[in-house]
């Protein structure tokens, strides 16, 4: 009796979610199975790359913040560099030389070639805020550009002019003479 129970009562075999759907070829189903597998892995690996690394290029000087502590650090290296999401953000500020010019009805009247100096960050982020300055993007070249033609003779640490150029001096050539 008991063997007649066991054959009566038996489980059908287990069928996958594939199978339910139609997908009979063994192939197949471990296809879909693969490519499910690496979408997976892949989203993974972009959130993990959103949250915990932010990059920073060679030419700009990134620092970081810490909302625990409210302190701000300056990075010796650049690169991705890991950070903690909402507890720590990592800022940079371009470091290239640029020229800031004062035009009137499109004509340039005097223009600065004049570059971030490092010495001088920890007054920059308290006048300015922490942020991602870049060149050409935001409003970088306008506060450098404030503060390099300002009229009080002041110097500040945070900002270097490299060269003057006025409207009347002719381009040089490539041994440094006027042309």
């Amino acid at each position: 009796m008991a063997a007649e129970k066991n054959d009566t009562e038996r489980k059908p075999p287990k069928i996958s979610w594939l199978e339910q759907w139609g997908v009979e070829d063994r192939l197949a189903r471990n296809g879909i199975r693969a490519g499910i597998t690496f979408a997976v892995i892949l989203f993974i690996a972009i959130m993990t790359r959103a949250m915990f690394f932010t990059f920073v290029d060679n030419y700009q000087m990134p620092y970081m913040f810490d909302s625990r502590t409210g302190q701000t650090t300056v990075l010796k290296h650049t690169g991705y560099i890991p950070q903690m999401p909402i507890v720590q953000s990592v800022h940079h500020i371009d470091l290239r030389p640029m020229q800031v010019c004062i035009s009137a009805i499109q004509r340039v009247l005097n223009c600065k070639l004049v570059q971030f100096n490092t010495t001088g960050i920890e007054t920059f982020i308290a006048w300015h805020g922490r942020g991602n300055y870049d060149i050409g993007a935001g409003q970088f070249n306008e506060i450098l550009k404030n503060y390099a033609y300002d009229g009080s003779g002041k110097d500040y640490p945070f900002l270097t002019v490299l060269r003057e150029l006025k409207n009347d001096e002719k381009p040089a050539d490539e041994k440094g003479k006027p042309k």
